[in-house]
């Protein structure tokens, strides 16, 4: 089960931005993303990018992942819009490949 303090942190954060990313720094698949949604242009306070690495709760965080993106993955990046989960690397890799992801960023209000 996620931590005390994993799961008040990540469902407020989900909460404060249209389209946020949870990564950790050193994650090649997390530079993709980040590479990928930054092609977008994409700004704060719509966007943000959240290194949960550093975080003494990093592994409940990861847990509470599973539980909330109804996946047996726990691993990082993990793309939410509006609250919802959209996927990992290997969903932003291709929705950005067949044009669905930028549709998705107007959707969630995070692109004009």
């Amino acid at each position: 089960m996620a931590g005390a303090g994993a799961k008040p942190f990540i469902d407020k954060k989900l909460l404060q931005r249209k389209v946020i990313l949870f990564s950790k720094t050193y994650s090649p698949a997390c530079t993709t993303a980040k590479e990928i949604l930054g092609s977008y242009g994409l700004k704060f306070p719509n966007y943000e990018v959240v290194e949960i690495e550093a975080r003494q709760d990093c592994n409940q965080i990861e847990n509470y992942f599973q539980i909330l993106c109804l996946t047996d993955r726990r691993e990082v990046p993990q793309l939410f819009m509006d609250g919802k989960y959209v996927g990992g690397e290997k969903e932003i890799t291709r929705m950005h490949a067949n044009g669905d992801l930028g549709k998705k960023l107007v959707v969630a209000g995070a692109l004009k």
